[in-house]
């Protein structure tokens, strides 16, 4: 009876199920058999064949006509791009070409102009060379009067001293390692002390205490007059260097080696016995090339150097040079007494020079020698001297400049400036003052 009735349960089951579908699809289909029947009652024509008229052959060519001026307008275009590009490559590398040629005419014409400048050095130092060649070889052993005559008795004096120092001195130092130690170490002292002066008498002062310390440190006589010898050699060669250059450097120079010299009056012989090697004209001194005295000798004898080609100096360094050194010993000469004491190398020296110089057939160096030691010692010595000194100058002016030969440009330019420094001497009546001849107190 179960099974019975559980077939009965599906039976309606499924019935219900197709009763369902049926009514949500009969809507459906009664929809789609209206629409059959609508779509059966419409009549739809064919379209009718389309025919080619001459309106569609004209738009035709027409269109291709465009498509074409279109085409022919791209590569115009085109050609136009490239063309222009071109020209602006062109354009470009003209103006590169243009540089650079720019550039290499400028390369050539600083090359030229070196080459045109190092073969005038070349040039000038060839004729300088010559000048100075045929100076020496035409420098003759001349009559002096009697004052050249002592002037170079004293040359020879110090150049003998000069050989007892090297001969004697310095082989004692050199055999003793302590006192070639201590010189050595000394010496570099005294080097920086001097290359630093100022024009300050609280700096010169310190300098001149610290080499008076140095000199008073030595252990025997040989030692100290061997840094004696090495203080002068130092401040000479301090003028030669930079009083060449600036004369005014002159006189902390001087006034340091006068505050040293009245503590060790040894120091004047060696300072002259340094000028003398060095510079002749302070004694002074125009050397004369001896028969058979050979080239070198010559030029060592009368302070001329080799430069680093192995050619003799010209003539306006080696004038330089002389100047500078003649400007520290007119320094000296007219430097005044100092704290009370007197200068042990006063302003006679400096009379002696200039009367025996005046007395001397002049060369033509010696005009610039004359003017550097006026503008130095000058004023100093026309405070001493007076009207002596007034005629002095007079006859430097009347007779002494005329008598100066040679065209050389060291000579023309010597006698102009010397000529020019008298003249307004006569005009004003006082000796212009050289800068830096007052040293500052502080």
């Amino acid at each position: 009876a179960q099974v019975r009735l559980s077939g009965v349960a599906k039976d309606k089951t499924q019935h219900t199920r197709v009763s369902a579908c049926q009514a949500y699809a009969h809507p459906i289909q009664r929809e789609l058999e209206e629409t059959r029947l609508f779509l059966s009652k419409l009549s739809v024509d064919k379209p009718a064949p389309l025919i080619k008229s001459d309106v569609d052959e004209n738009v035709a060519d027409t269109l291709a006509k465009v498509e074409q001026m279109r085409h022919d307008f791209e590569n115009q275009r085109e050609q136009k791009k490239k063309a222009d590009e071109a020209e602006k490559a062109e354009a470009v590398k003209k103006v590169e070409d243009a540089k650079q040629a720019e550039e290499t005419k400028k390369a050539e014409a600083t090359k030229k102009a070196a080459e045109e400048a190092k073969q005038a050095e070349e040039a000038e130092k060839a004729k300088q060379a010559e000048e100075a060649k045929q100076a020496i070889e035409q420098s003759k052993p001349i009559e002096t009067p009697t004052t050249s005559e002592q002037a170079v008795l004293l040359a020879k004096r110090y150049r003998d001293m000069y050989s007892e120092l090297m001969n004697d001195l310095a082989p004692k130092i050199r055999a003793d390692p302590q006192k070639r130690a201590h010189c050595f170490k000394q010496r570099g002292l005294v080097t920086r002390g001097v290359g630093q002066l100022k024009d300050s008498w609280e700096f010169i002062g310190r300098t001149a205490d610290s080499i008076k310390s140095i000199l008073s440190a030595s252990a025997s006589a040989d030692v100290q007059d061997w840094m004696l010898n090495l203080v002068a050699k130092s401040l000479v060669k301090q003028a030669e260097r930079e009083v060449s250059v600036a004369p005014h450097a002159a006189y902390p120079l001087a006034a340091t080696a006068v505050l040293v010299m009245q503590a060790y009056p040894k120091l004047s012989d060696m300072l002259m016995i340094r000028l003398v090697k060095k510079c002749p004209f302070v004694v002074p001194q125009y050397m004369a090339k001896q028969p058979g005295q050979n080239t070198d000798d010559f030029i060592k004898a009368a302070g001329y150097r080799r430069n680093d080609d192995g050619d003799i100096e010209s003539e306006g360094i080696y004038a330089e040079r002389m100047t500078g050194m003649l400007a520290l010993f007119a320094a000296i000469v007219q430097m005044p007494d100092i704290g009370g004491q007197p200068n042990p190398f006063p302003v006679h020296h400096g009379w002696t020079w200039l009367a025996r110089i005046i007395n001397m057939p002049p060369r033509a160096i010696s005009p610039l020698l004359v003017q550097t030691f006026l503008s130095v010692a000058g004023p100093t010595m026309l405070g001493v001297y007076g009207r002596q000194m007034d005629k002095l100058i007079s006859v430097l002016a009347t007779t002494w400049i005329d008598s100066v030969a040679g065209s050389s440009p060291l000579a023309v330019a010597g006698k102009s400036n010397l000529t020019t420094f008298i003249n307004e001497y006569r005009s004003s009546g006082s000796i212009r003052e050289c800068k830096g001849r007052v040293i500052k107190t502080r």
